[in-house]
C-alpha cells in the first residue's frame, strides 16, 4: 500500500513537471509574439545610432584633431572604439531577444532546476513599490536547487536574475524569504522588460566598476540637488536603491530622499 502511494505520488509530480515544461514553451511563443514591436523598435533605434556615428565618424575626429592635436584625436578615439563596442555587443543582444534569447534561456534553466511562480503575497508586496503593472508578474518565477546548488556553492549563495528567473539559493541572506533581495532582483526583471537583453551586460559591468554603492540617502539627496534621475544610476545601484527603500520603510525610517527615484522606477524611467 505504502509503494503504490508513494508509486503515484511520484506519478503525479512528474506529471506536473511536464506540464509545468509544456507551459513553459508555450509562454515563450506568446511572450515572443508580445514583446516582438518594442524588440523591433529598440533594434531600428541602435542601428540609427551606429548609422549617424558613421556618418560623423570623419567630421567628429577632425573636429577633435583642431581642439587638442594628435592627443585630443587619440583621446576621441580612445571613446569612440569604446562606444562602437557596447553598441556591437547592445545591437547583438539585440537581436538576440528577437529569437526569444530570454524565453529559450528561461526555458532550459527550468528543466535544470526546482522553480515556482511568485506568491500572491509576494506580487502584492512588489506591486505596492514597482507598481502592480511594472513587471508580467505572472511570467516571473523562482528557480531554487538542482544544478543551482552547484552555481551557488561557487557564487557563495549569491542570488541573480536571468530575465524572467530569480535565481535564489536556499540559504543565507539571499534566500527567497529575504523579500528585500527578491524585490532587488525584481528589479532586474524590471529593467529587462524595459531595455531587453542589454541589462545583463550592463549588470556585470556595473558590478565590475562602480558596484552597489550610490550614497545612501546623502548620496540620493546630492543627486537631486545636482538634478541627477534614476537612469544615471548603474543597473545594480537602481536595485539597490529600491531594496534599501523598501527595507527603511519596513523599519520605520524615513525614506524621504528615496521617493523621487522610486517615482521614476514606477513611471518605467530606467
Amino acid at each position: 500500500m505504502a509503494v503504490g502511494r508513494a508509486l503515484a505520488q511520484a506519478v503525479v509530480s512528474v506529471a506536473d513537471w511536464l506540464g509545468d515544461r509544456l507551459l513553459d514553451a508555450a509562454l515563450w511563443g506568446v511572450s515572443l509574439l508580445r514583446c516582438l514591436p518594442a524588440r523591433v523598435g529598440r533594434l531600428g533605434a541602435t542601428t540609427w545610432r551606429g548609422v549617424r556615428g558613421l556618418v560623423l565618424f570623419v567630421p567628429t575626429a577632425v573636429q577633435a584633431w583642431r581642439d587638442q592635436g594628435w592627443a585630443g584625436l587619440r583621446g576621441w578615439l580612445r571613446r569612440s572604439v569604446l562606444c562602437a563596442s557596447v553598441w556591437l555587443l547592445t545591437l547583438v543582444a539585440q537581436l538576440l531577444d528577437l529569437f526569444g534569447l530570454g524565453e529559450v534561456f528561461c526555458f532550459l534553466i527550468r528543466l535544470l532546476a526546482r522553480v515556482t511562480p511568485l506568491t500572491g503575497e509576494e506580487i502584492a508586496a512588489a506591486a505596492a513599490v514597482l507598481g502592480p503593472k511594472a513587471v508580467r508578474y505572472g511570467d516571473v518565477r523562482v528557480a531554487e536547487d538542482g544544478l543551482l546548488r552547484l552555481v551557488f556553492a561557487l557564487n557563495r549563495d549569491r542570488a541573480f536574475t536571468t530575465f524572467y528567473t530569480l535565481n535564489l539559493p536556499a540559504r543565507g541572506f539571499h534566500q527567497r524569504a529575504n523579500f528585500a533581495i527578491l524585490l532587488h532582483e525584481l528589479v532586474h526583471v524590471y529593467q529587462y522588460e524595459r531595455i531587453g537583453s542589454p541589462y545583463l551586460g550592463q549588470c556585470i559591468y556595473a558590478q565590475a566598476a562602480q558596484g552597489y554603492g550610490y550614497g545612501e540617502e546623502e548620496g540620493l539627496h546630492e543627486a537631486l540637488m545636482t538634478g541627477k534621475h534614476l537612469r544615471h544610476f548603474n543597473r545594480e545601484q537602481q536595485a539597490q536603491i529600491v531594496q534599501d527603500y523598501y527595507t527603511l520603510k519596513e523599519q520605520g525610517f524615513s525614506v524621504k530622499e528615496y521617493l523621487p527615484f522610486i517615482a521614476e522606477m514606477r513611471a518605467g524611467d530606467l
